[in-house]
């Protein structure tokens, strides 16, 4: 069993956190055994199946802010889910105040990247940052590209690095990749 004080302070990181559920970390979240769909629905989550498997997208529609409006009902995946930032914490590898040091400035990148995608005419933000990414990347210009893309990279890399427990290839994040925890 954890101690108080580490999940207190995995409760306030993750709840001034929220990229494992708000798109910026996965695309979808693909159920369990022992997830009922039945029940995720009636929470509000709209359950997707792909080859009869259940998922649902990202970001999720329970995420409030960075809150999770279902948490007691939460998916399997949810419950189980550990970032990087958190085991780190729980092996006292960093500080709390580090980990939130790593989350503000993971929140500057993503912001940036919005930035760049809303400049270029994309104000959806219902879907996966990636996805968003890889649409406006196949109709921009090449030269509004670059810049763009640097972001992207910036941020794909510092997720890797600080919140992904199995990094990603950047060059398998370009083409069309369904990526989810």
């Amino acid at each position: 069993m954890l101690p108080p004080d580490f999940t207190a302070a995995a409760s306030r990181l993750c709840t001034a956190c929220g990229m494992c559920c708000n798109g910026v970390l996965f695309e979808i979240v693909r159920l369990q055994s022992g997830d009922s769909t039945r029940a995720l629905e009636s929470l509000g989550l709209k359950i997707n199946r792909k080859k009869k498997e259940p998922y649902f997208h990202q970001p999720c529609s329970a995420l409030k802010g960075c809150t999770c409006t279902v948490y007691e009902g939460r998916p399997v995946r949810c419950r189980l889910f550990e970032c990087k930032l958190l085991k780190k914490l729980a092996s006292d590898e960093i500080t709390e105040s580090e980990a939130d040091l790593v989350i503000t400035k993971t929140r500057h990148l993503v912001h940036c990247v919005e930035q760049l995608l809303s400049t270029h005419g994309d104000p959806e933000g219902a879907k996966p940052l990636i996805e968003r990414y890889r649409q406006k990347m196949e109709s921009l210009e090449s030269e509004c590209t670059l810049e763009l893309s640097a972001q992207m990279e910036a941020l794909h890399d510092f997720l890797n690095q600080h919140f992904r427990l199995e990094p990603e290839s950047w060059n398998t994040l370009k083409p069309l990749d369904r990526t989810s925890k």
